[in-house]
């Protein structure tokens, strides 16, 4: 049974499913790193405010902050974030179908290539029976 789990670790689409989510939690802070203090303050800049989860503050003070505990802003940064994120999902795949195509287009000539091949040694063969035939 260790052997099984064992060789079921070892399989490629685990392994790479495993380096995947690590690259993509990396990815995601950067992504949080670049909405939190590149793109939020220019928007803060833009309506004059500090940030953006002073935007559309509702609800009770956080006594831990001093802040109300909702706020419309910190809804929109997320969103900024799950665009982003979404956005280079989009151009990953996109890549990935534009390179599978590619390669399957080369797969393809080369089988069109080998049937042809193929199909000149059948009539060469063809026309060498013929010639006994006659």
């Amino acid at each position: 049974m260790i052997k099984e789990f064992r060789d079921f670790i070892n399989r490629g689409n685990v392994v790479e499913l495993g380096v995947a989510f690590v690259m993509g939690a990396s990815f995601k802070s950067l992504v949080d790193v670049f909405t939190k203090k590149l793109i939020e303050p220019v928007i803060g800049m833009i309506i004059n405010l500090p940030n953006l989860e002073t935007l559309g503050l509702f609800g009770d003070v956080d006594p831990s902050s001093g802040i109300k505990a909702g706020s419309f802003g910190a809804f929109l940064g997320e969103v900024i974030n799950y665009t982003i994120i979404a956005f280079v999902m989009f151009l990953v795949i996109k890549a990935y179908n534009h390179f599978e195509n590619a390669v399957s287009d080369d797969e393809d000539e080369t089988v069109v290539a080998a049937e042809s091949k193929e199909v000149q040694l059948l009539k060469e063969i063809r026309d060498g029976i013929d010639k006994i035939n006659k």
